[in-house]
Parts: C-alpha cells; structure tokens; sequence
C-alpha cells in the first residue's frame, strides 16, 4: 500500500550526511600526517589521536547502511506506520496504528531543549516493547514519563529534512480527514 507520507531521512541527505563525516576523516588524517610541521612541542598522543579520529569517522562513512535513507514512520489514509528497522520496505512488519487510535500531533521541544515533533499513539504494552524498545530505554535513562492523558507519547527530533511544524500540520490533516 502507498504511503501518502513519510517522516525520514532520504537517500541523498544520508549520502550527504555520509560524505560531510568523508570530508572530516580527511581531515583529521591531515591533522595526523602533518602533524610534525605544525605540533611544536605537543605530545605525541595526540598525533595518534588524530589518526584514531579519522579512522572512526572513516568506517561511520563507509558502512553501508549509513549510505541508505531511512523512514521513521509513514502516514496514509488509514494511520500511522513503524517500521520493524530503520532500513525501510512497506512489510506486514510494519507497526499499523489506526487514525481512531492516534491523539495530539504536534511540534514541540522534547528531551533537552530538542525541537520535534510528538505523537500521542494508543497501544498495548506488548506493542510498545517490541516496536519502540529503544525509546522506552532512552526515557527510562533520562527520567520521562512515556504517557501523556493515557497515550504513550513518541518523539522524534527534528531531522534536518522535514520542517516540525509542516509535518504535523500534514500529519493532523490526514488525520482529520480520516477520522
């Protein structure tokens, strides 16, 4: 089925992404190949350091999956849509929540002054361990209550990509016209 819309990161901005950690490698291995003309007295721990730094920007660059968009979640008529994995394809794995089950959309600050978007979504436990596992850690190490009015409430920051304000504008719009 076509998902009308979807909160993500696409091909070419997780290739841009990609190559802007590339151009950072390069750099600190400059750092680390020249580093005898410009260090003057500097320990040597920092020329290796410098090498240590390329090499994990290096493989974040290369790994084959950073090079791939990813899907957060999708919308279309008939609700909201999570996928199993980061690595996205419209499966049956998919999370389905209904429109009828889905409450407040909205752009808002989250977890550490993060501007984002919020989505107030009626499930079962099960469902909200198995599918946002990740989530529920991350809320438990920073101290916030997942619910909000009986919903569990997911954040998603901002991705660079998609403006907060016109996804949840677009999000409430499906919704409306659904419910």
């Amino acid at each position: 089925m076509d998902r009308a819309f979807k909160y993500e990161t696409p091909l070419w901005g997780a290739r841009l992404i990609c190559l802007i950690y590339l151009c950072v490698s390069m750099l600190f291995f400059s750092a680390f190949y020249h580093y005898e003309s410009w260090s003057d007295n500097s320990p040597v721990f920092f020329k290796y350091f410098f090498v240590f730094l390329s090499m994990v920007f290096l493989f974040v660059s290369l790994k084959p999956s950073n090079r791939m968009g990813w899907v957060y979640f999708s919308a279309n008529d008939m609700g909201l849509y999570f996928p199993l994995s980061a690595l996205y394809n419209e499966s049956s794995k998919d999370l389905h929540i209904p429109w009828n089950k889905v409450g407040n959309i909205k752009s808002e600050m989250l977890y550490g002054n993060t501007k984002g978007i919020s989505l107030e979504v009626l499930l079962s436990d099960d469902d909200i361990s198995f599918y946002f596992e990740a989530h529920s850690r991350v809320n438990k190490i920073l101290g916030f209550n997942c619910k909000r009015n009986g919903f569990y409430v997911i954040g998603y920051a901002s991705n660079l990509f998609q403006g907060t304000e016109k996804v949840a504008l677009t999000l409430n719009q499906l919704k409306s016209k659904n419910v």
